[in-house]
């Protein structure tokens, strides 16, 4: 769930954290563009991992039909109604509306950008759903032939909620990180609670979408319509550290329930055996999953805004100096000229 590093040369959530909070504290501190270029690699290399490790290995599957068991006597929860909304439709709107956004902010470049990383991303998921394999490992378990890797109703979430991250004017940023992570989180956690999807599915979804999100920002930077500012909002560091807070505790909750879900599994040797702190683990890595996609498209944009507004922001301030300047040069001339009248002798 964590973006990896490239081999050789570090680069994690740290590294981001400390570079993007320079940004955030009102000076010049973006990713370098090829930070971005990163991220991605090392997200589509844990997205191998993962799928290998939870699909196709006897260990990951016994434990996601854990969770699919236990969570199955929930599948008539009132949630599913809240699942139902996402559709063609409502993905279609929802992304109109973050292309619109988008525009007004950025231009119609940028919006195009924004609206085809989305759709990139659904288009991806369902296709990887649709094609990679999933092996009968267990003798006996609960939907072993059912393909659920990764979940598209996650990654429709993430992916219009990262969206909005990308359109929305540098100093609304943070405050729309919160909201987003509360819809992505909550539809992951849900699709898990009503045994539609199992944990990696989840982390798949958040995993691509972020890949999504690296390469837009880097092609937006190549292409100068994303630029460092001079100013920034201060209220990153708030919403960030929030944020790192919740992908945290997901993160040891979910590694406590599972190991507790783990040593119940082994002790008894019931293949039949769904013991709720599965569940509970499950939910817990969906919000991890879908939390660090927020957290991290809010540390790759850090310091960064659309160009045509930090240049329409460029002549105030030339403005500003020339005013400034004229000032200081005034007042020099006139106090030296006055200096001069006063010393010279009275006829």
């Amino acid at each position: 769930m964590w973006p990896a590093c490239a081999p050789g040369r570090p680069w994690g959530l740290v590294t981001l954290v400390g570079m993007a909070s320079r940004g955030w504290g009102g000076r010049t501190g973006a990713v370098p563009v090829g930070g971005a270029w990163r991220v991605a690699v090392g997200c589509g290399a844990l997205l191998v991992a993962v799928y290998a490790l939870a699909v196709w290995t006897t260990p990951g599957q016994r434990f996601e039909d854990a969770v699919l068991r236990a969570s199955w006597p929930d599948r008539a929860s009132p949630v599913v109604a809240v699942l139902d909304v996402i559709s063609a439709g409502s993905l279609a709107l929802a992304a109109a509306l973050v292309g619109w956004i988008g525009h007004r902010t950025g231009g119609r470049a940028t919006a195009l950008a924004i609206v085809a990383m989305i759709l990139a991303a659904v288009t991806a998921t369902e296709l990887l759903q649709a094609v990679l394999p999933r092996p009968i490992l267990l003798a006996h378990g609960f939907r072993r032939e059912d393909r659920s890797f990764p979940s598209g109703h996650t990654a429709v979430a993430t992916a219009v909620l990262c969206g909005l991250l990308l359109a929305v004017p540098a100093r609304a940023r943070p405050w729309t990180a919160l909201p987003a992570l509360l819809g992505s989180a909550a539809i992951g956690a849900a699709t898990v609670t009503v045994s539609w999807h199992r944990p990696s599915d989840t982390v798949g979804s958040a995993l691509i979408v972020m890949i999504g999100v690296c390469v837009t920002i880097a092609v937006l930077r190549r292409r100068g319509l994303l630029v460092p500012l001079t100013e920034t909002n201060g209220g990153g560091r708030i919403v960030g550290g929030v944020l790192a807070i919740v992908v945290t505790t997901s993160v040891a909750v979910a590694v406590y329930a599972g190991h507790k879900a783990v040593v119940a599994l082994d002790s008894t040797g019931d293949p039949d055996l769904a013991p709720h702190s599965a569940v509970i683990a499950g939910r817990a890595v969906a919000i991890a999953a879908t939390g660090t996609a927020t957290l991290t498209t809010l540390l790759l944009l850090a310091g960064l805004g659309p160009a045509r507004i930090a240049h329409a922001r460029e002549p105030e301030a030339t403005d500003e100096s020339d005013g400034e300047a004229t000032g200081e040069s005034d007042g020099e001339a006139t106090g030296e000229s006055d200096g001069e009248s006063d010393l010279s002798p009275t006829v």
